[in-house]
């Protein structure tokens, strides 16, 4: 058996570790690994490989690959990474990363709300500059997240996560997913349908987004749905920039109806120096880093290794790709 691990960024934390194809060669020494760095070196690879552990492909490098059977995408977002289309086309399984993200993402998240919300920010400011700023908090007092409502957009692994740590904190959560009939933990209090997206958000404290990009949530949260939230609500968006309406989001910061904003993507990354939200000082900002883990690659390689064994077997993979929903 033969496979192609091509998994390259330009992002330094995404882009597979030596340490961890060696790994890969050492477990399983029967199989073949070639490694690609580029495009080019992928679409001369690929031609004989049975599947692949890649960040991205493209429609060519599917077609040179006649005997292609599965493809494990090193993310959980596969959607304008892998040739979905063409895939489906060829029946090849296309398994994703989902869960392995889901812990830092979600302590990202309640790091966010407890640093705007015990006004962390300012301390650490003060502290830097050697300012005792007891007095000056009564003008702007911490807050708890304590008998707040938590509003999530999308269910999955992610969302459940942030779930779990926002129960643990007192907050009531409700949710808003694809399939509101699965089972849903104690973590949650209720789920809604997409169609019940108002419904769900009205009155919320906190509203995260951790839904899949695409069509459905394009610009999903809008002006309108801003102004459901209660006042002085705080936006979490850890899933994609485009789910949210920018202008209509910083709108709302700057008139002081949203308490403040944890921000981890971005329409254009890295952020233009001179966007708005570097100078606002009620938005935590994170650079499209909140999945990033020490132990990531530690993660995956159980994960990959799992799969690779079931894949030879002849068993059903883990984490298999709806390629119609493409997620």
């Amino acid at each position: 058996m033969k496979i192609l691990i091509f998994v390259t960024w330009q992002v330094k934390a995404w882009s597979i570790p030596d340490a961890t194809v060696d790994a890969l060669r050492a477990g399983f020494p029967d199989i073949e690994f070639v490694q690609a760095h580029t495009p080019k070196e992928a679409l001369e690879r690929i031609v004989d490989a049975d599947a692949a552990l890649a960040s991205r492909l493209t429609p060519e490098m599917v077609a040179a690959a006649p005997h292609l059977r599965w493809v494990h995408s090193s993310a959980v977002n596969v959607i304008g990474l892998l040739p979905t289309d063409e895939l489906a086309a060829r029946g090849i399984v296309v398994s994703n990363s989902r869960g392995i993200q889901g812990v830092p993402i979600a302590e990202t998240v309640m790091a966010g709300l407890l640093v705007l919300g015990r006004r962390f920010d300012r301390m650490i400011e003060a502290q830097r500059e050697r300012r005792w700023i007891q007095n000056a908090l009564f003008d702007d007092l911490p807050t708890v997240q304590s008998g707040k409502r938590m509003a999530i957009i999308g269910l999955g692994g992610i969302g459940l996560a942030i779930a779990k740590r926002a129960h643990a904190f007192d907050m009531t959560v409700v949710g808003v997913r694809r399939n509101p009939d699965r089972p849903t933990p104690s973590t949650v209090a209720q789920v809604y349908a997409v169609d019940q997206l108002h419904d769900a958000i009205t009155g919320a404290d906190v509203l995260v987004i951790a839904a899949p990009s695409g069509s459905a949530t394009e610009r999903m949260i809008g002006a309108r749905e801003l102004a459901l939230l209660n006042p002085g609500a705080v936006v979490v968006n850890v899933a994609r920039a485009s789910i949210v309406d920018e202008p209509a989001l910083i709108d709302a910061l700057e008139r002081g109806a949203l308490g403040g904003a944890v921000l981890d993507v971005f329409m254009n990354e890295p952020l233009d120096p001179a966007h708005p939200y570097w100078g606002m000082p009620n938005v935590l900002m994170t650079p499209h880093a909140s999945g990033f883990n020490a132990r990531h690659w530690d993660y995956l390689l159980a994960l990959y290794a799992e799969n690779v064994e079931r894949f030879r077997a002849g068993d059903g993979l883990r984490h298999v790709v709806d390629l119609q929903a493409r997620y």
